[in-house]
């Protein structure tokens, strides 16, 4: 059963914020409250809700400058923003130019309540489908190159060490020619599926372009290798008739690493043909002529 969506209200009128507290969650929503910007912010960045619903005039931190923070938070800027007002219907250009996306007006009246906050929520939901769509590979439904860069600029920002690893599937060229570029396309899903469920938070895998891969790996090279061995064993026991192999490339980051995140793609990229190179040699030695 899908989790109820979740409501930040924040309003420094008590009275105010108990009417619609009791009324959305009557109407099935998980309701948090704050009493003032600051720590309805932080609740936000914590909690990161659906919907959130701000009074315009609160003491110290106001509402305007909690749209601000809010569409100014990466991870919060998509959330769809309510200002909760008795001012003026020309302050609303104002508030729309912070961010927000809708109004409503004091004193307060549940129909519109209930109305803004549904479709609020129908078409944040949208919003991010659509959004999430643009950042996914069609074949695999791995993240796309597009996102991959963003995601290695951000990993770079973050400090952390990680691995940038790069991927590339074994004689797929032989696949595609002598069983079809139907086969082929199952081979690279069966890949996505295994090693993407082989991965643990923050990690992630993307399609970087045809049958090579990209992944930013948290933990260490030998842990790798063996995903690697996992990953060659399910897919030999899936297509056991295929030439199964991966190739990798990889080079660790280190926060005080002066490498950029197009120098991390160079050096893995390098490594990756390096290993290609030794197992298409391997092969001809076993294989010769």
């Amino acid at each position: 059963m899908p989790e109820s969506p979740r409501v930040l209200v924040l309003d420094d009128d008590p009275a105010c914020l108990r009417i619609l507290q009791k009324f959305l969650e009557k109407e099935g929503y998980q309701v948090m409250v704050a009493a003032d910007g600051a720590s309805g912010l932080a609740r936000a960045q914590q909690e990161k809700p659906e919907l959130i619903i701000c009074d315009w005039m609160m003491p110290g931190m106001d509402g305007p400058q909690v749209c601000q923070a809010v569409k100014g938070d990466p991870a919060l800027k998509d959330t769809f923003f309510i200002f909760l007002t008795a001012m003026e219907k020309s302050y609303i250009g104002e508030g729309i130019s912070q961010g927000a996306d809708d109004f409503i007006t004091k004193p307060i009246d549940p129909v519109e309540v209930g109305a803004k906050v549904k479709a609020g929520l129908r078409l944040s939901k949208a919003q991010k489908a659509l959004q999430d769509l643009a950042r996914r590979d069609e074949l695999t439904g791995l993240f796309n190159r597009r996102y991959w860069d963003i995601s290695l600029e951000e990993a770079c920002r973050s400090g952390t060490p990680f691995l940038v690893v790069m991927a590339d599937v074994d004689r797929f060229k032989e696949i595609n020619d002598r069983w079809g570029h139907l086969v082929g396309d199952l081979f690279l899903k069966e890949l996505a599926r295994v090693w993407k469920a082989q991965l643990q938070e923050p990690e992630i895998l993307a399609r970087h372009g045809g049958d090579e891969f990209a992944c930013l790996y948290y933990r260490s090279l030998a842990r790798l290798m063996k995903l690697r061995q996992r990953v060659e064993k399910s897919l030999a026991a899936v297509f056991p008739e295929l030439p199964v192999g991966l190739s990798l490339g990889c080079v660790r980051f280190q926060p005080d690493s002066p490498l950029t995140p197009a120098a991390l793609m160079a050096q893995a990229d390098r490594g990756l043909y390096q290993e290609k190179n030794q197992h298409r040699t391997a092969m001809q030695q076993t294989h010769p002529g």
